[in-house]
């Protein structure tokens, strides 16, 4: 709890580091779509991508060993069929195809009340029902969890009521309600229904399976490692529950309802003939030896159809023959089921994903780069959840994808926002000192040079430049305020301008002097970077020299006062970093080092050399022994004398810059 104070803390006072800010934006996108996921509110955007799987994931090679026997358009319209069909002709139909040997036929088409409703066909169709032990009829599952009261939706055929191996519900395949809010759809088949007092019903398609199966000595065993799973064949069957794969809260119907996610990769290429057909024994002799026959609706003017990930109007026949089918492929063929993750993992997933938005923001800031490789982090994503499907995993798309794309634009948003305050302090704080390339440089090592809100406090080598007017005092005397300053200004926009085009910073104006520091506020740690410091700084004293001859000009032709001007050089090292309050702040050198410099610019105001003229004249530049030093034999100079600065016991050597004469 003191680690959430602390961080709480140091975020009021606004002192956590871009990386740490840049990880609670993190943690609260992730915790966001956590929640937001968990609600269920992305269920409709996974299962979009969901379909699209489906939609495009390869069929099966074949649809066999089933047959569709339907009642179509034109039986409907026939003159020698009825609608609903007769209990004798239905009785004829289901003998006619009981005579060419089928393993099981499932009868799609409700029979709860004799046709006609007298009842005078009835006993014909009963007969064929209890004769035929491979005969299924179907009912609708009980609308209460107490089956034994026997209230169904729809009733079984009367005569098969109280056998329970020869009747299967046909309302097993459950609409996705709660995912699809315009047209549900179809996804999942409930395979059995478990009621109190050990009532269990079977599904129409499962049933049909089952007899299939058990001809080739396959029948449902329980899986002794794990409770909520069966094994039939090859394949083993784990109970769907309700917050599987994507889905969340799922209604899974009556009291323990097992269900399966259909992977609709049936081909649509059945074996099928019409009722007419049938009836007329047009069906050739053999077509449904060992075949499991299912014999239903498929007519446009009676509604029985589904919408499904494949297509809006599938046939309730056809859905059940697709999961017929691959209930036999997974039990024969090892055909594997769609597995999702567990819920920990899949919320593992969306956290990586969440982090790798929050890393992609934090290392590409530039728009040119971030759409781009976000698109192809969000390509990525879609081809790993797309491949994984193809391996029959079924992971979430578009909770990461909801998780990546706040994280990497908060936290670029957010990066970019900081990094403009911090460029804006740092411009602010150099703008007007140092020359562009040394702030572009600034800004490009800022991770190195600030600490915070502020420079980073560092001691380094560096070359101290002092300049100032002689006889300022005498001259401003002589000016009214007004014209005094243009004129001082006119004067320190032109030195300013030559420090920092010799790569140095102008550290601070003092009333008619210039301080300037060249290896600074970006340390320079080579002899040679320090050497080239110095041979900068004299360059520089040497510009300002040729810039005040050029300015005198200039006053003397406005009738303005002329002035000559001191400069001291000295090289040591000193201390850099900026003093002041957030609000204000100035960067700054202390140490030695400068003090030296000043000392230089000052030292015996009134030398001259008779034999050096050109010494002195408007400009005179000394140097101390440490910048003679760094020099390297460029420019010519002379030893004009020594200093003696406190706390040392040697002396300092002073030279004279002598500028060369054109």
């Amino acid at each position: 709890m003191s680690a959430v104070t602390e961080v709480v803390q140091r975020w009021s006072k606004g002192k956590l580091s871009p990386r740490e800010v840049s990880l609670l934006i993190v943690l609260f996108v992730f915790v966001s779509t956590f929640t937001v996921r968990h609600l269920g509110w992305l269920q409709f955007l996974e299962f979009r991508a969901y379909d699209f799987f489906i939609l495009h994931e390869p069929r099966a090679a074949t649809s066999d060993p089933i047959v569709l026997v339907e009642m179509t358009e034109a039986d409907i319209q026939s003159q020698t069929l009825d609608y609903p069909i007769y209990d004798d002709k239905l009785a004829e139909l289901l003998r006619r195809l009981e005579a060419d040997s089928p393993v099981a036929i499932g009868l799609d088409i409700w029979r709860d009340i004799p046709v006609p409703k007298n009842g005078s066909l009835l006993p014909e169709l009963n007969k064929v029902f209890l004769t035929y032990s491979n005969l299924i009829a179907i009912f609708t599952l009980p609308t209460n969890t107490i089956a034994s009261t026997g209230v169904f939706d729809i009733a079984p055929p009367a005569v098969l009521k109280d056998n329970a191996d020869r009747i299967a519900f046909n309302d097993n395949f459950p609409v996705d309600v709660e995912v699809d809010s315009t047209i549900p759809r179809v996804r999942r088949c409930s395979l059995f229904a478990d009621y109190p007092g050990g009532v269990r019903y079977v599904s129409l398609p499962f049933s049909l399976a089952l007899l299939y199966l058990e001809r080739k000595g396959i029948n449902p065993e329980p899986d002794p490692a794990d409770p909520r799973s069966f094994r039939l064949g090859k394949a083993r069957f784990r109970r769907f529950g309700p917050n599987d794969g994507a889905y969340v809260g799922a209604l899974t119907g009556a009291v323990n309802v097992w269900q399966m996610l259909l992977d609709f990769k049936c081909p649509d290429n059945f074996t099928r003939y019409s009722v007419g057909q049938a009836l007329a024994g047009q069906i050739p002799r053999g077509s449904l030896r060992d075949k499991i026959v299912l014999v239903g609706m498929n007519a446009p003017s009676v509604s029985d159809e589904s919408a499904t990930p494949m297509r809006r109007n599938h046939r309730g026949i056809e859905v059940q023959a697709m999961a017929v089918n691959q209930l036999l492929r997974e039990a024969l063929d090892g055909d594997k089921p769609i597995r999702f993750w567990d819920d920990w993992l899949e919320d593992c997933w969306v956290m990586l994903w969440c982090i790798a938005g929050g890393a992609l923001g934090y290392r590409v800031h530039s728009p040119w780069r971030f759409g781009p490789v976000a698109l192809a982090s969000m390509c990525a994503l879609s081809a790993i959840a797309w491949l994984a499907f193809r391996f029959g995993w079924w992971i979430p798309l578009a909770a990461p994808a909801a998780a990546f794309l706040p994280a990497s634009g908060l936290v670029t948003s957010y990066v970019s926002y900081h990094e403009r305050k911090a460029r804006g302090q740092l411009m602010q704080l150099f703008a007007k000192q140092v020359s562009p390339d040394i702030a572009q440089a600034l800004w490009e090592q800022r991770e190195e040079f600030l600490a915070g809100q502020r420079p980073r406090s560092q001691k380094l080598t560096a070359t101290v430049l002092f300049s100032d007017l002689v006889g300022f005092t005498a001259t401003s005397e002589k000016l009214e305020p007004g014209f005094l300053m243009d004129w001082l200004n006119e004067y320190m926009e032109e030195m300013a301008t030559a420090i920092m085009a010799h790569q140095g910073v102008v550290e601070k104006y003092i009333g008619d002097a210039v301080m300037a520091v060249f290896g600074a506020p970006l340390p320079r740690t080579k002899p040679e970077e320090i050497s080239q410091d110095a041979r900068n700084a004299v360059r520089c004293a040497l510009v300002m020299r040729r810039k005040i001859e050029e300015l005198n000009v200039r006053w003397q032709q406005r009738g303005l006062p002329l002035c000559s001007m001191r400069v001291g050089i000295h090289t040591g090292p000193l201390v850099a970093g900026s003093l002041g309050s957030a609000e204000r702040q100035e960067y700054t050198v202390i140490g030695d080092t400068v003090n030296t410099a000043s000392r230089m610019e000052s030292f015996d105001k009134d030398w001259s050399d008779p034999s050096l003229p050109e010494a002195t004249g408007q400009c005179r530049i000394l140097v101390s022994e440490a910048t003679y030093q760094c020099l390297d034999g460029d420019f010519q100079t002379r030893k004009i004398g020594t200093m003696s600065l406190k706390n040392r016991v040697e002396p300092v050597s002073i030279y004279v810059v002598i500028p060369k004469t054109e």
